[in-house]
C-alpha cells in the first residue's frame, strides 16, 4: 500500500522511484482483496502489484528505504549495514523529519532525519509500527491505509515530491 499511495501522491515529473519488496514476502502474489478494496477507495488500482522479496542491494542502491515495522527496518539494517542512516520505519521518518524542511534537498531532509535519532523524545515500544493488513477484513485494511497515508502525506512533503494535498484515507469516501 505504501509504494502505490507514494507513486499516487507524488508529481508526476518528481524525480523519485518507488518500489517495494518483502522481509518475508509471498512473492509474485497480488494483493489481498481487503487491501485492493482500500486502496479502490482512496482511488487507486492495486490489481496489478506483486510482491517481491527484499534484497540487501535493494536498500544498498538507495537513498532512503522506509519500513512498514521496526522489526523489517532491524532486518535490512543487518542485511545492509551501509545503509543504516537511510533506512527508517515510516512513521519515525515521519517524525524525524526536521522542521522548516519541507520540500528542501532531499538527501538534506534524509540526513536530517537521521541526525535526530537519539536526539528527539523517545516513543514507546511499537509506536512506529504499521500493522500488516494481509489477511484481515476490509475495516482493518482501511486503517492500516490510513495510518500509512498519514505518513505519506509527511514524507511526500518533505522530500519535496507531493502532487499536491492528499485528504486523509479516513476522510475519503469508502
Amino acid at each position: 500500500m505504501a509504494e502505490l499511495l507514494f507513486r499516487a501522491w507524488c508529481a508526476p515529473d518528481a524525480d523519485v522511484v518507488a518500489s517495494s519488496a518483502g522481509t518475508y514476502a509471498l512473492t509474485g502474489r497480488g494483493m489481498d482483496g481487503p487491501s485492493l478494496s482500500a486502496l479502490r477507495g482512496l482511488g487507486i488500482d492495486g490489481s496489478a502489484h506483486r510482491a517481491r522479496q527484499f534484497e540487501p542491494g535493494h536498500a544498498t542502491g538507495a537513498d532512503l528505504v522506509l519500513t512498514a515495522t521496526t522489526e523489517q527496518r532491524d532486518l535490512v539494517i543487518t542485511a545492509a549495514p551501509s545503509a543504516f542512516r537511510r533506512v527508517f520505519t515510516l512513521r519515525e521518518f515521519a517524525r524525524l523529519v526536521p522542521p522548516g524542511t519541507a520540500g528542501a534537498d532531499p538527501a538534506l531532509t534524509v540526513a536530517g532525519c537521521a541526525a535526530r535519532r537519539g536526539t528527539v523524545p523517545p516513543v514507546r515500544p511499537g509506536a512506529d509500527d504499521i500493522g500488516d493488513p494481509y489477511g484481515g477484513t476490509t475495516a482493518q485494511a482501511r486503517r492500516v491505509a490510513a495510518e500509512i497515508g498519514d505518513a505519506v502525506r509527511v514524507v511526500t512533503a518533505a522530500l519535496g515530491c507531493a502532487a499536491r494535498p492528499q485528504p486523509s484515507p479516513a476522510e475519503r469516501p469508502a
